[in-house]
């Protein structure tokens, strides 16, 4: 019953979401959008039963205050997108794909995701001037540089490539370190999607949990870019992010 009742709200949330993006989403403000896709975000968390915990390195870390910056981000789950909103709504810089998904694509489109084509010659310097182009407005970028999903673990190789909008926006870069938790503080490995797994086996794996499970969004002190090559800047992201994990998932295996 419990799983039943779980997956009656997920869709009936996820139609909501369509009707307020496809019907409303043009007569709002700026303002409340940002409310509404923050409220979205941690109600979909909550339905699925994750919780979002932030850790701020600095006080300048709180991106939602010391805005605009480039959220330079290790990638598990399609939740990891939610749980960056549900603290404080930002631009996502994502595979195209999910601009085909049912009802995510819509939802995706209206919040101003950035899309990858892949194959396509000058993706990625378009997708990086549109980058430009918000962070010049104030708001927020937000990126996945190993361009796939990981068990969160260890961070897989960047693709430097990402770190560009923020050096030509002259905007901090702030590492995160993204990884899933069960309550009692284990790491797990167990939301990630990835492999062939498909979204609706994930989607399964989190609501058969009955604990639900954390996602610790570690945010680093920012990184000034002014001066550095994009090269260096992920490199020292990385190496930021590869000591926090070695931290915490190699201490809550340990015990």
């Amino acid at each position: 019953m419990r799983k039943v009742f779980m997956l009656l709200r997920l869709v009936t949330h996820l139609l909501y979401g369509f009707v307020v993006a496809l019907v409303f989403w043009p007569l709002l403000g700026k303002a409340l959008r940002q409310g509404v896709e923050k409220r979205w975000a941690r109600q979909l968390l909550g339905i699925l039963n994750v919780q979002v915990k932030v850790v701020y390195e600095s006080v300048e870390s709180n991106y939602a205050i010391h805005q605009p910056c480039l959220l330079y981000s290790t990638h598990v789950s399609w939740l990891d997108i939610f749980a960056f909103n549900s603290i404080h709504p930002v631009t996502f810089i994502a595979k195209s794909e999910i601009s085909k998904w049912p009802i995510g694509g819509l939802l995706a489109k209206r919040s101003g995701t950035l899309f990858i084509e892949r194959g396509k010659r000058h993706a990625v310097r378009d997708v990086i001037h549109a980058a430009v182009k918000v962070l010049g407005s104030g708001r927020c970028v937000a990126v996945f540089p190993e361009g796939t999903t990981g068990p969160g673990d260890a961070p897989l190789h960047f693709h430097s490539n990402f770190v560009q909008p923020a050096i030509q926006a002259h905007v901090p870069m702030l590492p995160v370190s993204l990884q899933y938790f069960t309550p009692d503080g284990q790491f797990s490995a167990e939301p990630a999607f990835v492999g062939e797994q498909t979204l609706l086996e994930n989607i399964q794996v989190l609501m058969n949990s009955k604990t639900g499970f954390v996602v610790q969004l570690y945010i680093h002190a920012p990184i000034d870019t002014d001066g550095r090559t994009r090269h260096e800047l992920s490199d020292e992201a990385h190496l930021k992010i590869c000591e926090l994990c070695r931290q915490t998932s190699g201490a809550s295996s340990s015990e």
